[in-house]
């Protein structure tokens, strides 16, 4: 949503305001206060978008305030691996030390005789919600029929697991939105709603739907050029509205995209929320459940056994299920109504289709978690210490969780108005923590600094239905194209990646995080530099050639991908292009229109090297993040850098699926869908591993996406205010401060 996140970048000064306020209070405190009044840990972050209810949260930094404030079910130690046994506590060894991990419950997972496979669950008896709330196992089902209603339309994707009973207990119900939009304007029958509720629903597509959708035709106009709101809407990956459509009839499009779910349509925004411009009444049609047909009335696959513990059970073996019990328990007498609970009579704590309660409290959330939530102003969510706590009261009394400019991380923590913070780390930032520190280190007498990689890694995306030859994304031609121009930019890495990061980012090889137990290694059999082959499939150069060398002899490897993509090559030169191909390509980068990005000098180099052989290559310097991400998400995009930010379970569903909802590649293979659902289907930790290096080498050999680095990930504290010996060691991107909060102390 372009407008939110351009509110976002706006905050400066209410943000400034915000640490100066913030530095004053922990001043205040936490130099003469200890133990249960230990001062005020101030805490950067940026991207809040105030939806801080487990079950509707989406952004980064609005889940890390979900982390503060609740418990997590099944916790993963430093390697992903789930904890099993949270309750007594579990060790396991990491990098030479044992550590124990305890979590809110025990998990056993049994896979049984018919294939399906049973997860018993045990929770804790002495957990409570901030209100004093005792939590059971009833909190447990309630959140989890929340998260598998027909209506919910958050980011969790519990329902695509095949629970026993999920799919019967799911049919039978519509959205009125959905009912509505579907049945046309002309509908005449009203069985499921009233002619009035139709005519609002009609009147508001005319009105605030024709607005939203113009907003998208402007911005079209204004950075593509485009003249017609059908040309605006096929760059917007709406290519199938006639020559002479409006912008009603494009929002109509959209509409029918998301089958009128207002809230997920809000994906499109470019300009003002949907929310701010149709009526409320039908707005909420987008997620009002209504009954159209017979449906069961429970789950046959939750079971209750007792007040603190419940059997889930899947028809198959899905890998993905363990990880989806990482969910944050809500109070059902809080996000629900506990008048409407009742399990053995089929109540789960809410109308089934009706979330609203819970989506009330979007801005208002009550958990069980280390802080309690007291308020979000001014850019900042103020917490406060949960006595309570399972794992003990937290040392500090306060967390104070402020929206940040990247710009002002390290010098926030240098002057005291952050305790902690995660810059994006860099060469230059190791610098700057070093000179801060005088000593020629990045931990010192004012900054200390954990690293530990990053569970994502930065990459080049290349839409397959953009760039192609002759309409037809998959075909061997197209693939030739594309594995062309990702074979002059792959040489490149080493050098740009080392310019930018020095030795805090390595070059990758697969579409996939080093930090992740699924990533290939260098001395696995198969493994290879990727787009280091000609089309022949010839080693193109070896580590003892010159950079130059390489160079050039990535070139002439390009040529051949060229020719087999249909390309005319002359004397070196490549001077005519197939139906549906071209001469000339782009690729947008987010280096905030100063060339300040990992990748951009690669890019450059690379737009210098393809010049010698015939092909424009243009770098488009986007100074608004957002605006990236909109140029991808909406298919406009040839080509894009941007980072993916892994989950614990390596499942590519998403990503590379041919129904994958963040599947920008645009890539459908049959053989790699299948491939993909195979590796949800094994429990296997090694079967996995080699199902998912085949399915990598399928996304390479499409030429939709070039890995470029894994970067060093940081958090830096105040060595001055914070007592460095109390933040958790050995952190990963799966284990970090966060998750032993509750130990940290001040000065």
């Amino acid at each position: 949503m372009l407008v939110t996140r351009r509110k976002m970048l706006g905050l400066s000064a209410a943000t400034m305001g915000a640490l100066a306020l913030a530095a004053c209070n922990n001043g205040g405190t936490s130099s003469s206060n200890g133990g249960s009044e230990g001062g005020t840990l101030v805490t950067a972050n940026s991207g809040l978008e105030g939806k801080f209810c487990p079950l509707f949260t989406a952004s980064a930094a609005d889940q890390d305030v979900v982390s503060f404030n609740n418990v997590m079910l099944l916790i993963t130690d430093r390697m992903a691996e789930p904890i099993y046994n949270g309750i007594d506590g579990e060790t396991k060894e990491y990098n030479g030390t044992e550590y124990t991990y305890n979590g809110p419950a025990n998990v056993t997972m049994t896979q049984q005789s018919d294939g399906s496979v049973t997860y018993d669950v045990q929770i804790r008896d002495d957990l409570k919600f901030h209100d004093g709330t005792p939590m059971t196992i009833d909190d447990v089902i309630f959140t989890l029929y929340a998260y598998v209603d027909p209506t919910y339309d958050g980011s969790a994707t519990i329902y695509s697991n095949d629970i026993k009973g999920l799919a019967e207990y799911r049919s039978g119900m519509s959205t009125l939105a959905s009912l509505i939009g579907n049945a046309g304007r002309d509908n005449t029958d009203f069985t499921y709603w009233t002619q009035e509720q139709q005519d609002a629903f009609w009147a508001a597509v005319d009105d605030g739907g024709t607005k939203f959708a113009q907003e998208i035709v402007d911005y079209m106009a204004e950075n593509s050029g485009t003249t017609t709101v059908a040309e605006a809407a096929a760059g917007w990956a709406y290519p199938d509205l006639p020559a002479d459509a409006t912008a009603t009839d494009f929002f109509e499009a959209i509409g029918a995209a998301y089958d009128w779910n207002f809230s997920a349509a809000e994906a499109e925004t470019a300009g003002t929320p949907l929310s701010e411009l149709i009526p409320e009444d039908v707005y909420n049609m987008g997620t009002q459940g209504v009954e159209t047909g017979d449906a069961a009335a429970n789950i046959s696959g939750i079971v209750r056994n007792d007040d603190y513990s419940m059997t889930i059970t899947t028809n198959g073996v899905d890998a993905t299920m363990i990880y989806q019990l990482g969910i944050a328990p809500c109070c059902k007498s809080y996000y629900g109504d506990p008048d409407l609970y009742d399990y053995e009579n089929n109540q789960f704590g809410f109308p089934k289709g009706d979330l609203s309660i819970a989506r009330s409290h979007n801005g208002s959330p009550m958990g069980s978690g280390a802080f309690k939530f007291d308020d979000y102003t001014s850019g900042t969510v103020h917490m406060s210490a949960y006595a309570d706590y399972y794992k003990g009261a937290p040392k500090v009394s306060n967390l104070n969780v402020v929206e940040s400019q990247e710009a002002d991380l390290v010098t926030g923590v240098q002057a005291g108005t952050l305790d902690v913070a995660a810059p994006s780390y860099s060469m230059e930032v190791e610098n700057q923590i070093k000179e801060i520190n005088g000593n020629d280190s990045n931990t010192g007498d004012v900054i200390s600094t954990f690293l530990h990689d990053y569970r994502g890694y930065g990459y080049i995306g290349i839409a397959a239905n953009k760039v192609c030859v002759g309409d037809e994304p998959g075909s061997d031609a197209s693939k030739a194209l594309r594995k062309a121009l990702c074979t002059v930019i792959s040489v490149l890495r080493d050098s740009g990646i080392a310019s930018y990061y020095g030795d805090t980012a390595s070059v990758i090889n697969y579409p996939i995080s080093t930090s992740s137990w699924a990533s290939p290694n260098v001395t696995d059999p198969g493994y290879q530099v990727c787009y280091s082959t000609d089309a022949s499939g010839n080693a193109l150069y070896d580590d003892s050639m010159s950079d130059d060398d390489r160079l050039a002899a990535a070139l002439q490897g390009a040529l051949t991908w060229f020719e087999a993509a249909g390309f005319t090559v002359t004397d070196g030169q490549v001077t005519a292009a197939p139906a549906g191909a071209k001469l000339e390509y782009q690729c947008n980068v987010g280096a905030g229109g100063q060339g300040d990005h990992p990748t951009f000098m690669i890019l450059q180099e690379a737009a210098d090297a393809f010049a010698t052989i015939g092909i424009t290559f243009t770098v488009n310097d986007i100074a608004n993040a957002s605006d990236l991400f909109a140029t991808y998400q909406s298919n406009q995009a040839e080509m894009w850098c941007a980072a993916w930010q892994s989950t614990a379970d390596p499942d590519m569903y998403q990503l590379y699926h041919s129904a994958g909802s963040t599947n920008y590649y645009m890539i459908d293979d049959p053989d790699l869908d299948e491939l993909i659902e195979a590796g949800r289907q094994s429990l296997d930790t090694e079967s996995r591993k080699t199902i998912y290096k085949e399915a990598m080498d399928i996304i390479l050999d499409w030429g939709v996406e070039l890995p470029v680095y894994q970067r060093s990930e940081c958090t830096i504290f105040s060595t001055e205010r914070v007592n460095i010996d109390t933040v958790v060691k050995d952190q990963t991107p799966y284990w970090g401060w966060k998750d032993e909060i509750e130990k940290i102390e001040l000065k």
